[in-house]
C-alpha cells in the first residue's frame, strides 16, 4: 500500500514574530520537519531551527529565490503562507519599498506557485485594511469582501487591498484556493518587534518593566483589537487546516479576535505592577491617525462557527507574561 506524502506547510516571512509563533505551532500539530521556514537574512533560534526545513536567502524581492524553493519542495507543499509585509508605521514611513515587498512579492510568489503547481495560499491581511467608513465594532472579513471600493486611508491598508485583489484574480482564473486572517494588533513576550501601530503597547509593556518613561504615540482613549500571539497562531492553524467545504465566508477570509483596549486600560494594569510608571503623550502623526481609522473591536463569530476558534487568554493575562518575560531576560542579563 502506497503510504500518503507528508503535506509541508512553507511560510514566507518565517523569521518574523508572527513566522516563529506558527512554526511553533504547526510542528506541535502536525510534527517535526512538517514546515518549511523561508528566511531572508535574520536566522531562526536553535530551538526552532532543529524542528523545521530551512531554506535561507528567500526574498519576495527576488523572484529566482521564490522560483528555486517552490520548485525543489513542489512535490510535498500543501500550504503556502505569504507573512512576509512592512508593519503599519515602516510602510507609511516608505510606501515604495512597502508596495515592492507587499504587493510586488504577492505578485512574485503567485507566478512562482502557478509555475510550480501549487494552488493554496495563505495570506495575513490586518485590521489596517479598515478605514473610516468601516464598523467600529464587530468588524468582519466579509465586510471587507463586500466592500472592495472603500477607502482604508493608508498605503498599508490599500495593499493589504490589492494582495486580496491578486488571490481573487488567481482564484478564478488558475483555480487557486485562497484563504485570508484579518489579524489584530499581536502581543506576545519576545524582546523585539517591528514598527506597528499596535505595537505601542509592547513598548510601553517594556518600559514599565525598564522604569523608564513611556511616551504614548496613539490617543490614549482610542480601543484597538488585539491577540495573544498563541491565540493568533491558533487562529491561523485553523484557518490553515480547516476543510474547504466548512468555509462560509467570502474568499476564505476571516478576522482572528482577541480583545479590545485603550491605552488608558493598558497604562492602569501596568501601574497597578509599577506604581512609578509614567507616560506622556507623544502622538505619532501615522500611529495616530491609524488608531483612529481602525475598528474598535473585530467579530470573532465566524471563526467561532467555521474554524471553531476562540481565544482564550484576555488582556491581563497577556500583560502578566510579557511582563514576566521581560523581567526574566533582564535578571539573565544582570546575571551574565
Amino acid at each position: 500500500m502506497a503510504t500518503q506524502r507528508q503535506q509541508h506547510t512553507l511560510i514566507i516571512g518565517a523569521s518574523g514574530a508572527i513566522g516563529k509563533a506558527l512554526i511553533a505551532h504547526l510542528t506541535a500539530v502536525h510534527g517535526e520537519q512538517s514546515v518549511i521556514a523561508c528566511l531572508h537574512r535574520s536566522p531562526l533560534p536553535d530551538e526552532l531551527a532543529a524542528v523545521c526545513i530551512q531554506e535561507p536567502g528567500v526574498s519576495v524581492l527576488d523572484e529566482s529565490s521564490l522560483e528555486r524553493v517552490l520548485t525543489k519542495h513542489a512535490r510535498t507543499i500543501g500550504t503556502v503562507w505569504m507573512l512576509a509585509a512592512p508593519l503599519s508605521v515602516d510602510t507609511a514611513r516608505d510606501p515604495s519599498l512597502a508596495h515592492d515587498t507587499t504587493v510586488g512579492g504577492m505578485e512574485r510568489l503567485l507566478r512562482c506557485m502557478l509555475r510550480a503547481g501549487l494552488k493554496k495560499v495563505c495570506f495575513s491581511d490586518s485590521i489596517g485594511s479598515f478605514g473610516a467608513a468601516s464598523p467600529r465594532t464587530d468588524a468582519t472579513a466579509r465586510w471587507l469582501t463586500q466592500h472592495p471600493s472603500q477607502d482604508p486611508g493608508s498605503d498599508y491598508g490599500l495593499q493589504k487591498r490589492q494582495c486580496r485583489e491578486l488571490m481573487a484574480q488567481y482564484s478564478a482564473g488558475h483555480g487557486f484556493y485562497t484563504r485570508f486572517a484579518v489579524i489584530p494588533g499581536v502581543l506576545h513576550s519576545s524582546a523585539e518587534w517591528g514598527g506597528g501601530t499596535t505595537e505601542y503597547a509592547l513598548e510601553a509593556i517594556a518600559a514599565a518593566v525598564r522604569g523608564t518613561e513611556f511616551s504614548c504615540p496613539v490617543p490614549a482613549d482610542v480601543s484597538l483589537p488585539m491577540c495573544w500571539i498563541s491565540d493568533l497562531v491558533a487562529g491561523l492553524v485553523a484557518l490553515q487546516d480547516s476543510p474547504r467545504e466548512t468555509l462560509q465566508e467570502p474568499e476564505g477570509g476571516y478576522a482572528i479576535s482577541g480583545f479590545s483596549f485603550n491605552a488608558e486600560t493598558l497604562f492602569a494594569k501596568l501601574r497597578a505592577m509599577f506604581p512609578d510608571f509614567a507616560v506622556e503623550e507623544t502622538l505619532d502623526p501615522d500611529a495616530a491617525a491609524f488608531a483612529r481609522l481602525w475598528p474598535d473591536a473585530i467579530s470573532g463569530d465566524a471563526a467561532r462557527r467555521d474554524l471553531g476558534f476562540s481565544a482564550e487568554v484576555g488582556l491581563e493575562q497577556a500583560v502578566e507574561m510579557t511582563v514576566q518575560a521581560h523581567r526574566d531576560r533582564r535578571q539573565q542579563h544582570s546575571s551574565l
